[in-house]
């Protein structure tokens, strides 16, 4: 199917399948897949903060930067050999993509529509290119164009938790492949930055792609975000959450998982935070506001704001 009609498809008051079902992926919301089983069992118990890494972290998406390269890769090599049927369908693909592109920027449509729309485009035509030199080509461009730097006050929070001895721990739905490249530059700032053994304390947790079988989960949705909070609680894995830090108003439920009289850090969040708050918020969650912007890092009172658009 062509992710135009895919797209027409999700519309449909008929439909109950997320986009990415029409390329017969299933979406599952299981835990318990010895992938992910294993992983949280090797997870220690103890005391954690916990990160959105997206506009939060990383001062971009990891879903946009992965589809972005996908493209530029594509389109920049000498494809041999290749099924000139399927590099079509790709070409009418992407046309539409970039049409949803406009469409976002503008603000016709919501941005997780052009996102996900890109994680379709990209795992429909992924068999256009060789992945192991794909990921090769990601690692590059990260480490030369500094993509790995930080937002100064993410980056603060992050010394202070690891400096106190406790975890860090990552949630994120950007796709394991890329998302694994980022944490491993990660891990190189850190030791640079703040010290080798600290990022030893670095965990994450992200949406997962199995290419060996069909199915794409399980950090999707906010919703699923706060499930795996809630598992890793229940496991007694996280015995106690020291603060949180998100950026979007489908995080209000996230930081309802975290212990009382948390802080929560809402780090340039977008309007619909401000706007939805009272409606949102948990009343035993302590949010702040924080705002960066070149040399400017500042914490904003939602009473006082007045919005020019």
């Amino acid at each position: 199917m062509r992710l135009e009609d895919a797209i027409k498809s999700t519309k449909e008051a008929w439909n109950t399948k997320d986009i990415l079902e029409f390329l017969w992926i299933d979406m599952l919301n299981d835990y318990n897949k010895k992938y992910y089983s294993e992983k949280i069992e090797r997870l220690p118990k103890w005391e954690y903060f916990i990160s959105d890494l997206d506009w939060t972290f990383f001062r971009w998406t990891l879903q946009k930067e992965a589809v972005s390269l996908f493209i530029k890769y594509v389109v920049s090599k000498e494809l041999y050999n290749i099924n000139t049927d399927n590099y079509y369908e790709f070409l009418k693909d992407l046309e539409y993509f970039n049409k949803l592109e406009k469409q976002a920027f503008n603000k016709e449509i919501n941005f997780w529509e052009y996102l996900n729309a890109g994680i379709f485009l990209l795992l429909k035509h992924k068999d256009l290119v060789n992945w192991e030199d794909f990921l090769t080509f990601i690692k590059y461009h990260f480490s030369s164009k500094e993509k790995i730097k930080p937002f100064r006050f993410s980056m603060k929070k992050m010394k202070e938790v690891l400096d106190s001895g406790k975890i860090f721990l990552f949630i994120s739905w950007a796709p394991d492949f890329i998302f694994d490249i980022y944490l491993e530059l990660l891990k190189d700032y850190i030791v640079k930055n703040i010290w080798k053994s600290e990022s030893n304390n670095v965990y994450w947790f992200w949406t997962n792609i199995w290419w060996t079988c069909n199915y794409f989960c399980p950090m999707w949705w906010s919703q699923n975000k706060t499930d795996f909070i809630n598992i890793l609680k229940n496991k007694k894995i996280i015995t106690k959450t020291i603060w949180g830090m998100w950026d979007t108003s489908g995080d209000f439920g996230i930081s309802a998982s975290l212990d009382k009289w948390n802080d929560f850090f809402f780090v340039n969040p977008e309007k619909k935070v401000l706007e939805r708050f009272d409606e949102l918020k948990t009343d035993w969650i302590n949010y702040k506001m924080i705002i960066e912007r070149k040399d400017l890092i500042c914490e904003i009172n939602k009473e006082n704001i007045k919005f020019l658009m």
